[in-house]
């Protein structure tokens, strides 16, 4: 059971991911047609989409790690990088939103 769990999560989670990425591509193309407060709203969904890929990614990374059996391989401290890292670009791209809807509201 745990096995065919830990499989859909993989196959979910490489779904989302590209999703995320994809969707983000799609804003820059729709940036490269806009000015003014459409431009940056458009760039500033592409990194947000950019850091839910890049929190997505390292989840999936997790996973993948889990159904092979080789987590327990990954050193503490790996790990704790990792989810550093996952956390600090969420964080920075939701800041970065949120500068940027606070600019277009004045």
């Amino acid at each position: 059971m745990t096995h065919s769990l830990t499989l859909l999560i993989v196959l979910l989670g490489s779904a989302t991911v590209f999703l995320s990425v994809f969707v983000a591509l799609q804003f820059r193309e729709q940036a490269k047609h806009m000015q003014g407060g459409g431009f940056h709203l458009s760039r500033s969904l592409m990194w947000q989409l950019i850091g839910e890929g890049v929190l997505g990614l390292g989840t999936l990374g997790f996973a993948v790690m889990a159904y092979l059996g080789k987590l327990a391989d990954v050193p503490v401290y790996a790990q704790s990088i990792l989810r550093l890292v996952m956390f600090l670009v969420t964080a920075l791209t939701t800041v970065h939103l949120y500068l940027t809807t606070s600019r277009l509201s004045k």
